[in-house]
């Protein structure tokens, strides 16, 4: 347990690096397959000796609950990262901080909430299910522990994202509500009033491994576990004093293009009780500045440019990649917004609402919130 705790809090140094390497603007294509998809050793070997260490945490749970066997007997495994569990961790985590804000979680303490059919729904015991045999539509699949609902898809990216030849990324998706209506192409609409599917791109697929495996790796956004768990009504977030602004920009498939805003600077003055110039003093001391998830939940770390996030589809803060769609990065001094969008990743006539927030603590220790609401339109 004490590599495990060792693990977190490398983790928690390397999502500092990540913030620093995500502004690295430059060509980037999510890994369909490999070359050589073979590898010669078994399921389980493969994910204990990945040479970065991607599944070092996986393993451990893998440990704890004596699957060891049945990973490498699997058919095909749909295998989360140390980053997806670290957000279940944090997630769990941040759950024991609401009641009490000085409570303590180990790692002991998160395998404890893992049920191992939940851990089971990672695992098919029948049946090779990668890119090579997807279909656009939907297909059932049953995993090892017993949990209905999943399906796995591919989907066509718009041409001209990386080439002019037709380019398909796998997802595997778990099924909320109706299930969503799926066209030709593999794109998914879903039905007014009802919850979207659960779609996860794998980031790579089709490993085939010694002992018969076929490994398909989850984007790092992932929430292990609890991305199955039943979605709950949507509660309107307080969001404190809210600033709308709508952007408009052209879709880049190429370029990370994108405009500019620049906010009200006295009356995000006003709303602070401050002036302009304690605003301007105060930011990066008692004014924080904050990414905002689509939930509320507010972030303090950059992953684009500082301060700066990425966003994906769903408003959500991501990293520098496969899963990012808009990014939003601040210039305090100016009071400007500079929004621009990962090349190609964005839907050419969709709208995408990202937030970020500013929070000021008085000298009384009160907090008071501003959200800056961006409504982005890729025309």
């Amino acid at each position: 347990m004490n590599k495990l705790f060792t693990i977190i809090t490398l983790w928690i140094a390397g999502i500092t690096l990540l913030g620093l390497m995500s502004c690295n603007k430059q060509d980037y294509l999510v890994d369909g397959g490999l070359h050589n998809a073979k590898v010669d050793v078994s399921t389980y070997d493969y994910l204990a000796q990945h040479p970065q260490g991607l599944f070092d945490t996986l393993v451990h749970i893998i440990d704890h609950f004596g699957l060891k066997e049945e990973i490498n007997n699997a058919s095909t495994l749909f295998a989360p990262t140390n980053y997806s569990i670290r957000r279940y961790y944090q997630a769990k985590w941040n759950e024991l901080k609401a009641i009490d804000e000085n409570a303590t979680f180990s790692l002991e303490q998160m395998l404890e909430t893992i049920h191992i059919d939940s851990l089971k729904a990672y695992i098919y015991p029948e049946g090779h299910y990668d890119l090579s045999v997807a279909n656009t539509t939907y297909t059932s699949i049953a995993n090892a522990g017993n949990l209905s609902g999943f399906v796995y898809h591919k989907q066509l990216q718009p041409a001209g994202q990386w080439s002019f030849q037709p380019i398909y990324y796998l997802f595997y998706v778990k099924i909320r509500g109706e299930i969503d209506q799926v066209a030709d192409d593999g794109t998914v609409i879903t039905p007014e009033g009802d919850f979207a599917d659960l779609r996860i791109r794998c980031q790579t697929q089709g490993i085939e491994t010694a002992t018969g495996t076929i490994i398909n790796v989850l984007a790092n956004n992932h929430l292990f576990i609890s991305d199955f768990n039943e979605p709950k009504e949507y509660v309107e977030p307080d969001w404190g004093t809210v600033f709308d602004y709508d952007i408009e920009f052209a879709y880049n498939a190429g370029g990370y293009t994108g405009g500019s805003v620049e906010i009200d600077r006295d009356a995000l003055a006003a709303a602070f009780g401050l002036t302009v110039n304690e605003v301007s003093t105060f930011f990066g001391s008692q004014i924080v500045f904050y990414g905002a998830n689509s939930d509320g939940t507010l972030d303090p770390n950059s992953t684009a440019n500082h301060p700066g996030h990425w966003f994906d589809a769903e408003g959500n803060i991501t990293t520098w990649g496969a899963t990012a769609v808009l990014f939003s990065e601040y210039n305090a001094s100016a009071f400007v917004f500079n929004i621009g969008q990962y090349p190609g990743q964005a839907v050419q006539g969709n709208k995408y609402v990202i937030r970020q927030s500013l929070v000021y603590k008085d000298d009384n220790g009160d907090e008071t919130q501003v959200t800056f609401r961006l409504n982005v339109t890729i025309e």
